[in-house]
């Protein structure tokens, strides 16, 4: 009996999450369900293109992800270096093109997260994306994609 009423209570939520979450990912996808991780990040109209945004996840401790926008749509990455953990941060602040920089051991990435110069091994990783009508942003932490996918409003 509690399985069938854990069963509805989850169908509910996923059907509710649906109809909040009209896009998700490239931009041209929709979104059934999202997960457990799913955080809402901002709004699309104050992350001015070239420009990323640092928020906090409150998943673990320190980590944060940033919310970044360019010429081809929004992206959400995570801040920590591949490294040892170390929170990157943008180059320059207001130019997001200029990539990442890590303050602990002088890894750099480029815009999108990629090219790690030493010690980083790996490029930074991205999660999926999506957006509400009202333009309100939503990242889901709990789905990596590949790092050439926007979200497009």
């Amino acid at each position: 009996m509690d399985r069938d009423r854990r069963l509805i209570c989850k169908a509910s939520l996923a059907l509710g999450v649906a109809t909040v979450l009209p896009a998700c990912g490239n931009g041209s996808t929709m979104m059934a369900t999202c997960s457990a991780h799913a955080l809402g990040v901002g709004n699309a109209a104050d992350i001015p293109v070239d420009t990323a945004v640092n928020i906090p996840t409150g998943e673990a401790k320190g980590m944060s992800i940033f919310v970044c926008h360019d010429a081809d749509g929004f992206y959400a990455v995570d801040a920590g270096c591949t490294h040892l953990g170390c929170d990157v941060g943008l180059k320059d602040a207001a130019d997001l093109k200029q990539g990442f920089l890590c303050p602990c051991h002088g890894a750099t990435y480029d815009a999108n997260g990629q090219m790690p110069t030493s010690p980083a091994p790996s490029p930074l990783t991205h999660y999926q994306l999506c957006g509400e009508a009202s333009g309100a942003l939503v990242v889901d932490i709990g789905v990596e994609v590949d790092p050439k996918v926007r979200f497009k409003p």
